[in-house]
């Protein structure tokens, strides 16, 4: 018996040993606690562990002081490496086109720019985003949900233009369980051009009319001239525009 409980307890050690290595490269790099700075310099962005959200995923709050008005949003675990890139790699003066949900830990953690970090009152009415106080103009929105969706990349250069933006930064969520309410604000039928199987990008999903789209072709890794990938991960892509 004592042959065999020592047995077990050398099992236990070896799995507790596997799963802690396998989650720490599962899970993206974040904080050493569950309230610290996401490195804004300048804005000091805080960020605090909340929970989870409906997938169950982690769930960070973002926080930070802005021109005089307190600036808060969510944080996404994993986009941390590609903040981190950012922050080595552009100059303070760098601008983003991304979707809204990614705006406030650019500006927060980056101190650089985000053509949009707020939902319109137009999205929020179709239900998609919640407990949000700021609002951005509708218009900005529908800019970039158009610049990421559309078919014609001259659309996207010139949308990026319009808005002085020097880079593109999606997300796998973005091609993936985001998608639907992007195309839901454009006013079009999102089956026409994916139906998610999942949270992230899936090649798979995409309709013959949804992998002509800018945001499916960069995500899938196809070149597009003029729009540079400058960084990657399992989760981020970022892109100058030249």
């Amino acid at each position: 018996m004592p042959r065999t409980r020592t047995l077990i307890l050398i099992i236990a050690v070896v799995i507790a040993l596997v799963v802690g290595t396998v989650a720490s490269f599962v899970v993206p790099p974040l904080l050493a606690s569950p309230s610290s700075s996401c490195g804004g310099d300048i804005y000091n962005a805080k960020v605090v562990l909340i929970g989870q959200d409906e997938l169950g995923k982690q769930l960070y709050n973002l926080t930070y002081p802005k021109n005089g008005e307190h600036e808060n949003g969510l944080y996404y675990a994993y986009t941390s490496n590609a903040l981190t890139w950012i922050k080595n790699n552009t100059t303070s003066s760098a601008t983003f086109l991304n979707w809204w949900d990614y705006g406030k830990e650019i500006i927060g953690c980056t101190t650089r720019n985000s053509v949009i970090s707020n939902p319109s009152t137009q999205l929020i009415a179709l239900g998609f985003a919640k407990n949000v106080t700021e609002r951005d103009l509708n218009q900005s929105l529908v800019d970039v949900a158009t610049a990421l969706f559309t078919t014609n990349v001259t659309l996207t250069k010139s949308t990026a233009s319009k808005y002085g933006a020097n880079y593109i930064f999606i997300t796998t969520e973005d091609g993936g369980e985001k998608a639907p309410y992007i195309l839901q604000l454009l006013g079009l039928k999102s089956m026409d051009y994916i139906t998610p199987s999942g949270t992230t990008f899936n090649s798979k999903d995409w309709t013959s009319l949804g992998q002509q789209t800018v945001i499916y072709r960069l995500l899938s890794g196809q070149n597009i001239a003029g729009l540079n990938q400058v960084y990657s991960d399992v989760y981020v892509k970022i892109f100058e525009i030249s």
